[in-house]
């Protein structure tokens, strides 16, 4: 609304030569007592003596964008109507009106406005690329970027132009062009914050991570209050490898905000990957509301803190709601019966893609082609070529999508049945690709090993070790349980030629080990860990290096519990195949707990390293119990946190025990399901084919588990 002001203030502004300043005080005066004669006749005269004037002053216009850049458009659009009852043809009100419509929502008001603007002047830029703002609005894409372009036509350095046409090229799959665009608007305004932050978002989807890092640094620096390039800047830092350097970015935003979630999640995990324990106590002081209040948080990290299935499947749920804010439904089934062969198609995040390549390719390769065409979608820069060659022998089909918007056309071109994520929430990934229906069956196999805690899917693949009886409640997906595990494992072929020397081993003394993330490494089973090597004379434990940050604390922590630190041995980074080789020189894999270090032990399996785990409650708990009864290995599971320790410590105490085991590992090695793709391939195809079944009889999905003769139970 106008101000209130007194019949004297604004006789003084018309005293002051504030000429707008006075119709607006005088028309404030009508607005509450239509009669008053003297405001009348006042405003009648000023109006008359303004009437030549076609625009307001400099210092008007300043005062009516500086209320609609505070968020307050009804305001604004109240003081420029009444403007606009004197500067009739003034282009500036009736194209700054437009955009007070524009932002509370009103779009055809808004149309209505730039539309009188253009009729005003036809050659001012930045009111076409309002008008086309208003068409991105409705949705009308193509409308939106012919409108920007016009307005660039007019003039190429339209910051507004620049900006609205950087966020609608993505959608047409241009972001090369759309970052070309924010180059242009950064050169002409170096000193928004805003515009660095939205060209590094994009810069670091296009796979140029350091042009984004020194654009998040230089939003940073012009605008320290900026939460948001703090929040971007360290998860940036965070996802290549720089914890120690992430760190400050979340605690400067959480020393403004105290209560940002976000940040705190990001801040509480970057300490785990430091094996920083700080976080233990910190957690606990936040845990009740951590992910549930405001802004949802990424649920990948918050696991690693609590093995509660419950909470984790709500902070999920907040979490997927930002990720999916709408999800197209399910269609209705195209023909009556299935076809003759099933379009399955895999996406997963590029980042990923060696991992894929590890534990997925082989099960790619062994799908039958008589039955199914086999698809895979990487999302995102950084697949290398050669794993894409690897990828490319294993599928039908290989798409590499840029990780911006425009990816669902892509994939729905295909025309697939089936659509799978295999990366989830892992990393901190936040592909909305499954927002859109992709296929008429979405189904999740948990590189990320948790609910999705969205409608968006319709199964996760499981089986009856990582999702017991009972686990349904802890999942938005209906299960979709294999006979064996949900998992695979290739064994590899016998190396040799590693050497303990080379490993930084000694020559004698029984060697455990957990390549486990830093991040999943936790006070609880560290202390067993330590209380082994105190029992085990002249026994290490071999661990992988994760940085000198994290090196430091847990030699720390194992002088601390009176083991000497340098019977921690830190393995360099490696190629898998040399990685594999030196896997043989452990004696045992010791498993974590809250969340399982799947893929170490996965590589250890494969190796002929036996692999002790403790099953927990959630999902990401009990895929080292999976691993093992799948591979014929029970006795490894321990049932306790005490049996586990006494387990590990029977086996490094006694050679012929250990020895014996590694035997009958390479045994199951031959014949257990575990090792063997193609058995797997087979009860997938088994699991999709009983949910598309359903899905072609117009039944809802529901849980189902296969049973070892591959026939759907419900």
């Amino acid at each position: 609304m106008t101000p209130a002001h007194t019949l004297s203030q604004a006789e003084q502004f018309e005293r002051d030569a504030k000429f707008e300043d006075a119709v607006l005080a005088y028309a404030g005066i009508l607005a509450r007592n239509p009669k008053n004669a003297r405001a009348l006749q006042a405003l009648d005269s000023l109006r008359g003596r303004l009437r030549e004037q076609r625009e307001p002053s400099a210092d008007t216009k300043a005062e009516l964008e500086a209320a609609l850049a505070a968020g307050r458009p009804f305001e604004a659009a109240d003081s420029c109507g009444a403007l606009l009852k004197t500067f009739r043809e003034s282009h500036f009100l009736w194209d700054f009106l437009g955009r007070c419509h524009l932002a509370a929502g009103h779009l055809d008001n808004a149309a209505t406005c730039l539309n009188k603007a253009c009729g005003i002047d036809a050659k001012e830029a930045g009111t076409y690329a309002a008008m086309g703002q208003v068409h991105m609005a409705r949705g009308q894409l193509e409308n939106a970027v012919a409108l920007y372009r016009k307005a660039l036509a007019l003039d190429a350095d339209c910051l507004l132009a620049l900006r609205s046409l950087a966020e609608a090229l993505p959608l047409q799959g241009r972001s090369s062009e759309a970052a070309a665009a924010l180059h242009r608007a950064v050169a002409l305004a170096p000193g928004d914050a805003a515009l660095h932050l939205t060209l590094a978002g994009l810069l670091q989807k296009l796979g140029a991570v350091e042009e984004a890092e020194d654009h998040y640094t230089r939003a940073v620096a012009l605008q320290p209050e900026l939460a948001e390039a703090q929040f971007q800047l360290g998860l940036l830092l965070k996802a290549g490898g720089r914890p120690a350097d992430a760190l400050p970015c979340f605690d400067k935003i959480l020393r403004a905000s105290p209560s940002d979630d976000r940040a705190r999640t990001q801040r509480l995990h970057v300490l785990a990957e430091l094996c920083d324990w700080r976080w233990v106590q910190e957690y606990e002081e936040y845990r009740r509301l951590l992910g549930l209040r405001s802004s949802g948080c990424d649920p990948s990290a918050l696991m690693v803190m609590e093995d509660n299935p419950d909470l984790l499947r709500v902070r999920a749920q907040a979490y997927a709601s930002e990720v999916f804010p709408e999800v197209e439904p399910q269609t209705a089934p195209p023909a009556p019966q299935r076809p003759e062969r099933l379009k399955a198609g895999y996406v997963f995040s590029a980042r990923d893609a060696e991992d894929v390549l590890s534990h997925h390719a082989a099960i790619f390769a062994a799908h039958d082609r008589s039955r199914f065409e086999v698809f895979a979608y990487a999302t995102g820069p950084g697949l290398a070529e050669e794993t894409a060659a690897t990828l490319r022998s294993s599928v039908s089909c290989l798409r590499i999508l840029d990780g911006t918007s425009g990816g669902a056309a892509a994939v729905k071109a295909d025309g697939l049945d089936i659509a799978v994520d295999l990366s989830g929430y892992c990393g901190g990934n936040r592909s909305g690709l499954f927002s859109a229906r992709l296929a008429p069956l979405h189904i999740a196999w948990p590189g990320y090993p948790g609910t999705m805690g969205t409608a968006a899917f319709d199964y996760l693949l499981s089986d009856s070790t990582t999702c017991p009886p009972g686990s349904e409640r802890y999942h938005n997906e209906h299960l979709l349980r294999l006979p064996d595990s949900c998992l695979a494992v290739t064994a590899a072929v016998a190396a040799s030629g590693a050497e303990r020397a080379d490993c930084g081993l000694p020559d004698t003394g029984f060697v455990f080990c957990s390549f486990a993330p830093a991040s999943q490494i936790t006070p609880q089973e560290f202390g067993i860990w330590m209380r082994l090597l105190c029992s085990t004379p002249d026994s290490v434990l071999w661990l992988l290096d994760h940085g000198a940050h994290a090196v430091s604390n847990l030699r720390r922590a194992a002088a601390a519990r009176g083991v000497d630190p340098d019977r921690l041995v830190f393995a360099r980074p490696a190629e898998r195949t040399e990685h594999l080789a030196r896997l043989t020189l452990a004696g045992l894999c010791l498993d974590t707990f809250t969340v399982n270090a799947s893929a170490a032990a996965r590589d250890a399996l494969a190796a002929g390293v036996p692999v002790l785990t403790l099953p927990g409650q959630q999902f990401a708990a009990r895929t080292g119990a999976s691993l093992l009864q799948a591979a014929g290995m029970p006795e490894l599971i321990a049932d306790s946190a005490e049996d586990y320790e006494a387990k590990a410590a029977a086996l490094a105490a006694d050679p012929e025990a250990c020895a014996a085991i590694k035997r009958k590992l390479r045994e199951r090695q031959q014949d257990a399901p575990l090792f063997s793709a193609a058995r797997c391939a087979r009860q997938i195809e088994s699991a999709y084919d009983a949910a598309y079944d359903q899905f072609l009889r117009g039944v809802s999905p529901s849980h189902l588990t296969l049973s070892g003769t591959q026939a759907p139970q419900g």
